[in-house]
């Protein structure tokens, strides 16, 4: 080296971090970002209930988690807008998880029955805040996986959807019957920020540096349907996929609560044995779909839930003993998650890089409208024809549904794997 030359200025930032870190920061994302809701459904409304509050208020207050079904109409503008600076999705997962934190640390100080109304709106604003960190959370697993860890990504999903109601429902309970609802919606601000040192540590512009920066039109909706594959897994192979398991799954609790099943104890079952059992399955559903092709993982984790399916019918004939109903709940629970984690990792193979955010939240949204449907008209045509006879058609459309998604999916697997990291 010469007298006139110099040494290029050393790069003192820290190294871009590498699949472990992502899929840490991923899994945290996925495991909080249902927390609100989960103590929403299974801790506040029944502390409210317990406290006096009138049913009518409490049934009505219920249909509040709509709010998350409607992230759709908002995801447009997080794929739009983001900071430079801070990276487009890590200023949105910073702001929302900060957001998260203050949102249940001022829970603690609103009375869940003298002041129903007031936690209502705060819920109402969670909600919002949460749909939001969802969207981001989607578009950064979409924009950071390789197509070999995104079933495990959805696994995480999967089963992070499991671990806020563990959580958020048991966990939170637990504490509030102990240490009061103070002590209880602290430990839920506690939970929410334990993803925020991995979206601080996470450099956004280097890891995703390759890919188109993300930015989205006013037809992004409409352009999301005009390609065939993605139409055709959102509108027809997602529905026939899930929806059988989805009217057996609705209708276990009214099965128990007909065999005098108390409401505590249909509770206990449902957030700590039925999530315990879906986060093992949800995460052994992502490490199978890894190994797998997508098609194998489609057939057969597909014939698998579509099996849990029978357990149902056993409820129905009267097998509703502790240990009998416990196995059932869980791997019928255990056959949902498979069932999301494998149909959440070939919609994240049609997902557009520039509109992550947007694409996979009408999946998801699509994906949540089906289970709600199915769920209704099931529960529905209970009350007419009898538990038995619908937990048999569930059964037959879980079998139906999954036989043609198997026979007819082809097309749209070999569309996604074009589409896949590296497929070019």
């Amino acid at each position: 080296m010469t007298g006139s030359e110099t040494a290029p200025p050393e790069d003192t930032r820290p190294p871009v971090r590498g699949r472990k870190f992502h899929m840490a920061l991923i899994a945290s994302l996925y495991s909080t970002q249902n927390l609100s809701l989960a103590m929403f459904a299974y801790a506040f409304l029944t502390i409210a209930q317990a406290g006096g509050v009138p049913l009518t208020r409490i049934g009505g207050a219920s249909g509040l988690a709509t709010l998350l079904v409607l992230k759709f109409l908002w995801a447009p503008v997080v794929d739009r807008f983001g900071s430079d600076r801070f990276g487009h999705y890590r200023s949105w997962l910073m702001a929302m998880q900060i957001t998260l934190v203050a949102g249940c640390t001022l829970l603690s100080f609103i009375d869940p029955v003298g002041q129903f109304s007031v936690a209502l709106v705060v819920f109402g604003f969670l909600f919002i805040v949460a749909g939001t960190q969802d969207i981001a959370a989607d578009a950064t697993a979409t924009r950071l996986l390789s197509a070999g860890d995104r079933g495990l990504g959805n696994g995480f999903q999967s089963a992070g959807s499991a671990f806020s109601q563990v959580v958020g429902g048991g966990l939170v309970l637990v504490i509030y019957d102990t240490a009061g609802w103070q002590a209880a919606a602290l430990s839920l601000a506690f939970w929410s920020a334990v993803p925020l040192p991995f979206v601080l540590l996470w450099r956004e512009r280097q890891s995703t540096a390759r890919l188109p920066e993300p930015g989205v039109d006013g037809n992004v909706i409409r352009s999301f349907f005009a390609d065939r594959a993605r139409r055709r897994w959102a509108l027809v192979h997602m529905p026939l996929y899930f929806a059988g398991v989805a009217v057996a799954y609705n209708q276990v609790r009214p099965i128990l609560v007909a065999a005098d099943w108390s409401a505590t104890r249909i509770g206990i079952l449902f957030v700590i044995c039925g999530s315990l059992f879906g986060i093992v399955a949800g995460i052994g559903a992502g490490i199978l779909t890894r190994k797998w092709s997508r098609h194998h993982a489609v057939q057969t984790l597909g014939l698998i839930q579509a099996t849990t399916t029978v357990g149902v019918v056993l409820l129905a004939l009267g097998m509703t003993g502790t240990w009998a109903a416990t196995l059932i709940i869980g791997i019928l629970y255990g056959g949902v998650a498979a069932t999301m984690t494998v149909v959440y990792t070939v919609a994240m193979d049609l997902t557009r890089y520039e509109s992550a955010g947007t694409d996979f939240t009408v999946f998801s949204t699509l994906a949540a409208l089906v289970m709600v449907i199915s769920a209704g008209g099931g529960m529905a045509l209970s009350g007419l024809i009898g538990f038995l006879p619908v937990s048999v058609v569930a059964v037959v459309l879980a079998f139906i549904g999954v036989g043609v998604v198997i026979r007819g999916c082809g097309p749209v697997l070999e569309a996604a794997a074009v589409r896949r990291p590296g497929a070019n």
